[in-house]
């Protein structure tokens, strides 16, 4: 399972289109070194903390598939996948 990749979508609300598709084992060191800044929003409607641990939790369990999406209230939308 060392092969794992975190697909990160992001569609924001002003059109743009990121598409992210990272090794698990890099975002475990990115996670632990606190570099996920686009998980913090000024809402502070998300614990960021929390969703980390919770996607770290999915590695560590060797989980694949669906993991879940955010939305925030101006439009824009996560939506996380480990394949």
């Amino acid at each position: 399972m060392n092969d794992r990749t975190l697909i990160i979508n992001i569609n924001t609300f002003t059109g743009e289109y990121i598409n992210l598709n990272l090794p698990v084992e890099f975002v475990k060191r990115i996670i632990d070194n606190n570099c996920f800044d686009f998980f913090y929003y000024r809402e502070d409607a998300i614990d960021s903390e929390k969703l980390l641990n919770l996607i770290k939790d999915a590695f560590n369990y060797d989980l694949t598939g669906y993991i879940g999406e955010i939305k925030t209230v101006d439009n824009n939308h996560i939506e996380l996948m480990i394949e």
